[in-house]
């Protein structure tokens, strides 16, 4: 899952210095990306194994209480799953299945490179089933807006008492059209008001998508708020 580097900070932003993409290619414009891995190809679900058959595997043992269920898979350089972790199972029981049965039938994959990594997605509220990105060409961004800043202003002048020296943690997919269509407090600070207003500024925040390759795609995303 992405962890978003940009950081927003009531009261300040943290920048992460990286190098930005020098090329020609209008999908590469102004982004921090990887320029090695310019020829990756997001894999489809159906590359991955029979979708049904990986759907009743993970709603098998899906957590209902959790947003999401989610398969984080690392391919070796020969293709095969070198790692496979189960995240928010029902148990630890059901999540050690989930495992051992993915790493079963999951087709090997070509032309990745080492430790290559996507994420399967049960949606446990629609028991919807969907490949995300891990790895990619250039991850995902995001920009503190007006809104957003004028928000930030507007707290720390009429609402000191969200100083609480915590952390939000929002988790969220990012399409590949850089909209937000899931979102929800991974972490929260304790505080109702505080996590109020995390979502409030995280919904003021734009980003862009990640890319693969060349292509925007949808990836599993989270981003920390600190308060």
């Amino acid at each position: 899952m992405f962890n978003l580097t940009l950081v927003a900070v009531v009261g300040h932003l943290l920048v992460a210095a990286t190098l930005r993409a020098q090329s020609d290619n209008s999908v590469y414009s102004g982004r921090h990306c990887n320029k090695r891995l310019r020829e990756l190809r997001m894999p489809l679900l159906a590359e991955l194994g029979d979708s049904v058959h990986l759907a009743d595997l993970l709603s098998s043992g899906a957590d209902p209480r959790a947003p999401i269920t989610s398969v984080q898979f690392t391919f070796g350089k020969d293709g095969a799953p070198r790692r496979v972790e189960v995240r928010d199972a029902q148990s630890s029981a059901a999540g050690t299945l989930i495992k051992d049965s993915m790493r079963a039938v999951v087709t090997p994959q070509s032309a990745y490179p080492r430790d290559f990594r996507v994420y399967l997605v049960r949606f446990n509220s629609t028991g919807q089933l969907r490949l995300l990105a891990e790895t990619a060409t250039c991850e995902p961004e995001n920009h503190l807006t007006a809104a957003a800043r004028a928000l930030i202003e507007e707290i720390h002048r009429t609402a000191p008492a969200t100083h609480v020296h915590r952390d939000a943690v929002v988790r969220f997919v990012l399409e590949a059209d850089g909209q937000v269509s899931d979102a929800w407090l991974e972490v929260r600070t304790g505080y109702t008001q505080v996590d109020s207003l995390a979502m409030e500024i995280f919904h003021l925040l734009r980003f862009d998508p990640a890319i693969v390759g060349r292509t925007p795609v949808a990836a599993l995303v989270q981003q920390p708020l600190k308060f």
